[in-house]
C-alpha cells in the first residue's frame, strides 16, 4: 500500500525538527564524540562568502628556491665558499633570516662551537653535532640537508652514528640491511620492561645479535651469527656516499665476540674482543674512501651496541637521531656515567633538540609541567657534558579541522613558550621554527603549496619542506657564525708575556 505524501511530509517535517532543536542545544563548538566531535553547520558556514586566509609564505619558498629545487637532485644545489675564502657578511643575511634567541641576547654561549667547527678541518677527530628530533626528522630528513652544508663548510663525510638496526625504512643518507635476528632496546616508545638497566647511549637505544637476559648473557651452545650492510644512497650528498672511518660503540659482553669487517665483500680485518663492563669502541681507519661495507658478529653472546659512526677523519660529523613519539624527556632516564662516556668519545661540541610535536594535542590550559621537565633534560645534558652547545628547535605550526577550514592548534604558542623559557632557563640557543615558517595557520600554506611543502596530516613536512625549514635553519646559524667572525676580528689578541719580553 503506497505511502500517502502528507505522511511522508509529516516525518521530514518532525526530522528536520528534531534536527532544529539538537542544532540549538549543542554549542557551536560541538560536543566530544570519541575522537571526533558532534556539531552543526552554521548560518555562517553555509553563506559565508569570506575567503579563507592562510598565512602567506611566498617570500618563504622564493628566498630558499635552491632549496624547494634541489630536491631529488642532492649534487645540483649551488654549494657556496667556505667561510674562510669568504668574508661572512651579516647584512647580507639579515633580511632573510628568522635569527636564533639567546637569554639576555648572550650569543657568546655559540662561540666554542663555532671555534671547534673552524678548527675541524686539521683536527685529530671530527667533531659531532648530534641532531635529536621526534618523527617530524625520520628518515633523515632536515638533518641531511643540514649535514651537508656544514660539511660543506666545515669539511667533513659520512653519515655519522647509526644503530645497527634501523626502526624506519628508509634514510635518504644511507642504504642499511642487516640479517633479521638482531634485537633492539629504545628508551622511547615501547621501552622493553626486563631490562635491569638504563644504559642507552647517545642514540637513546642499543641493540644486541644476541637476546638480553636477566644475566645479560644471552648464551647459547653454538655462536650466534649476525651482519649489518651499509651502502650509498641514490638520494644523498656526495659526502655522505663515503667515509675514511668506521668506529663501533659497545660495552657489557659478557663473554668474548668476533667482529669481522668485509670491504667490497672482501674480508678486510678480524679480531675478537674479550669481556668488558665499560664503553669500548672498535676502529677501522681507511687509506681511501669507502662507500660499501659490511661487519659480522660471532659469538656466544652479544655486547651492547650503541651505534656505527660512519665519518671522515677530521671535519664535521651531524648525527639523525629520530626518537617518533617522543617530547625529548629521555635523558634524565639515562645513564649518566655512560652517556658521558659516549658524548666524549664522540667529541660532541653541539647537540640540537627538535621537539614539542607531540606534546600539542594534549590541550591543558598550562604547559608549565611541559616547561619543567624539558629544562631538566637540558640541564641533565649540560651536567654530562659542561661546555657543549645546545639549540633548541621550537615546534612547528600544526593545525586541526575546524568546520569548513584547517587552523593552528590553539595552544601552538603556549608549547612554543614553553620550550623557549626551558632554553633560556638552560643556557641554551632557541630557533623559533614556528615563526620562521609564517606563524599561525601557515601550515595550511605549506601543505597546499604546489609542490606540496608538507603532507596532508598538517603535522610533517614534505621532503621538499623539510629541505626549506633545515636551509632557514643553517642560514639562521650561519648569521650567528658571522657575527662571531666578525666579533673575532674586532676582538684584540692578548699579548703574550714573549711578546714583551727584554733582551739582555
Amino acid at each position: 500500500m503506497p505511502v500517502k505524501p502528507q505522511i511522508t511530509l509529516l516525518f521530514l517535517l518532525s526530522v528536520f525538527t528534531v534536527l532544529l532543536l539538537l542544532a540549538t542545544v549543542i554549542p557551536d563548538e560541538g560536543i566530544p564524540w570519541g575522537k571526533a566531535k558532534i556539531r552543526f553547520a552554521t548560518l555562517e558556514d553555509i553563506f559565508s562568502l569570506q575567503p579563507v586566509e592562510y598565512a602567506d609564505i611566498h617570500t618563504i619558498i622564493e628566498q630558499n628556491k635552491a632549496a624547494v629545487d634541489s630536491v631529488g637532485r642532492a649534487d645540483k644545489i649551488p654549494e657556496e665558499e667556505p667561510w674562510d675564502t669568504v668574508r661572512a657578511d651579516a647584512g647580507s643575511l639579515k633580511q632573510r633570516v628568522a635569527k636564533l634567541q639567546f637569554y639576555q641576547n648572550d650569543r657568546s654561549i655559540l662561540y666554542g662551537a663555532f671555534r671547534a667547527m673552524e678548527q675541524a678541518r686539521q683536527g685529530a677527530q671530527p667533531v659531532r653535532i648530534l641532531h635529536y628530533g621526534d618523527s617530524q626528522i625520520e628518515g633523515d630528513r632536515i638533518t641531511s640537508f643540514l649535514r651537508n652544508r656544514l660539511q660543506t663548510q666545515f669539511g667533513g663525510m659520512g653519515v655519522g652514528l647509526v644503530p645497527i638496526e634501523q626502526v624506519y625504512d628508509f634514510s635518504f643518507s644511507i642504504e642499511q640491511d642487516n640479517s633479521p635476528d638482531w634485537k633492539r632496546y629504545t628508551l622511547y616508545g615501547n621501552p622493553d620492561t626486563t631490562l635491569e638497566h638504563n644504559r642507552y647511549g647517545a642514540l637513546a637505544s642499543f641493540c644486541r645479535f644476541s637476546p638480553y637476559t636477566a644475566s645479560g648473557a644471552g648464551k647459547k651452545n653454538n655462536p650466534y651469527e649476525e651482519w649489518v650492510h651499509f651502502s650509498p644512497s641514490p638520494y644523498a650528498y656526495s659526502n655522505t656516499r663515503s667515509f675514511e672511518q668506521c668506529r663501533v660503540f659497545y660495552s657489557h659482553n659478557t663473554e668474548p665476540f668476533i667482529a669481522e669487517l668485509y670491504v667490497n665483500d672482501a674480508l678486510a680485518d678480524a679480531d675478537m674482543y674479550p669481556v668488558s663492563s665499560s664503553l669500548k669502541s672498535i676502529k677501522w681507519n681507511f687509506d681511501t674512501p669507502v662507500s660499501e661495507l659490511t661487519i659480522a658478529f660471532k659469538g656466544t653472546s652479544s655486547p651492547d651496541i650503541y651505534g656505527i659512526a660512519l665519518d671522515g677523519r677530521n671535519g664535521v660529523a651531524v648525527d639523525n637521531i629520530p626518537m617518533r613519539g617522543n617530547s625529548g624527556l629521555v635523558f634524565t632516564k639515562m645513564d649518566e656515567k655512560l652517556l658521558r662516556d659516549h658524548y666524549k668519545a664522540l667529541n660532541v661540541k653541539v647537540i640540537i633538540l627538535q621537539f614539542g610535536g607531540n606534546v600539542v594535542p594534549h590541550i591543558v590550559k598550562s604547559y608549565d609541567y611541559y616547561e619543567r621537565l624539558f629544562s631538566q633534560q637540558l640541564q641533565r645534558i649540560r651536567k654530562v657534558l659542561p661546555d657543549v652547545a645546545i639549540i633548541v628547535i621550537g615546534v612547528a605550526d600544526m593545525s586541526m579541522k575546524e568546520r569548513n577550514r584547517y587552523v593552528s592548534y590553539p595552544n601552538i604558542e603556549k608549547v612554543r613558550d614553553a620550550l623557549k623559557q626551558a632554553s633560556f632557563s638552560a643556557g641554551a640557543a632557541y630557533w623559533d621554527m614556528f615563526e620562521a615558517m609564517g606563524g599561525r595557520n601557515s601550515m595550511p600554506s605549506w601543505v597546499f603549496a604546489q609542490p606540496p611543502l608538507a603532507s596532508t596530516d598538517f603535522v610533517h613536512f614534505t621532503p621538499r619542506g623539510a629541505k626549506i625549514i633545515a636551509n632557514m635553519f643553517y642560514n639562521s646559524l650561519m648569521f650567528e657564525y658571522a657575527k662571531y667572525r666578525t666579533t673575532m676580528e674586532n676582538t684584540p689578541k692578548e699579548t703574550t708575556p714573549e711578546m714583551h719580553a727584554d733582551v739582555h
